[in-house]
């Protein structure tokens, strides 16, 4: 038995115009429902500079003749073709705050002789940040509050291991005598 070929293409309403997409790069899409170009328009994959026409016609019009919104200045927020966006327009603004003054306060705890846990929190506190800070995900605004804390945390955290290996030599040491 053979297969319906039919049965496996989308059911287009006769009722319904479909059209071609052509996009910058030359390449088109379709033939698609007017809906479906609706979805496309609303993700984002068709901008002003693409060109649509409707299918039995060869006049390819701007979209933005089909969709105005498509018309409007890249600030105002029209959408981005298939080809590849800008970073700037697909990341969203917001940048988590940094850690800086918290971990700048938990290396001079762990300096201080408080505990060594301080030391250890505020260097792997403010490594984290300083990375978020060089993907562009933490607020950069307190690099140099975290560089510091960075680095008070690191040798606070090996001044307590460098005490602690001093102290287990004095300890063997001793039970040898």
């Amino acid at each position: 038995m053979q297969p319906d070929h039919d049965a496996l293409q989308p059911s287009l309403s006769n009722d319904e115009p479909l059209f071609h997409v052509r996009i910058p790069e030359g390449q088109i899409f379709g033939p698609a429902r007017r809906s479906e170009i609706d979805q496309w328009v609303i993700q984002g994959r068709i901008d002003g500079e693409c060109e649509m026409r409707e299918s039995g016609t060869g006049i390819w019009k701007k979209s933005s003749n089909f969709y105005p919104i498509l018309g409007l200045p890249d600030e105002i927020g029209s959408g981005t073709p298939f080809h590849k966006a800008r970073k700037s327009e697909t990341q969203a603004t917001y940048r988590f705050p940094h850690r800086g003054r918290a971990s700048l306060i938990f290396a001079l705890f762990g300096l201080m002789g408080a505990c060594p846990i301080f030391s250890v929190a505020a260097w792997s506190m403010a490594y984290a940040d300083l990375e978020g800070i060089e993907q562009e995900r933490v607020d950069a605004s307190g690099r140099t509050m975290l560089v510091w804390a960075h680095n008070l945390g690191m040798i606070g955290s090996i001044g307590y291991a460098v005490l602690f290996l001093a102290f287990l030599m004095v300890a063997m040491l001793l039970s040898l005598i």
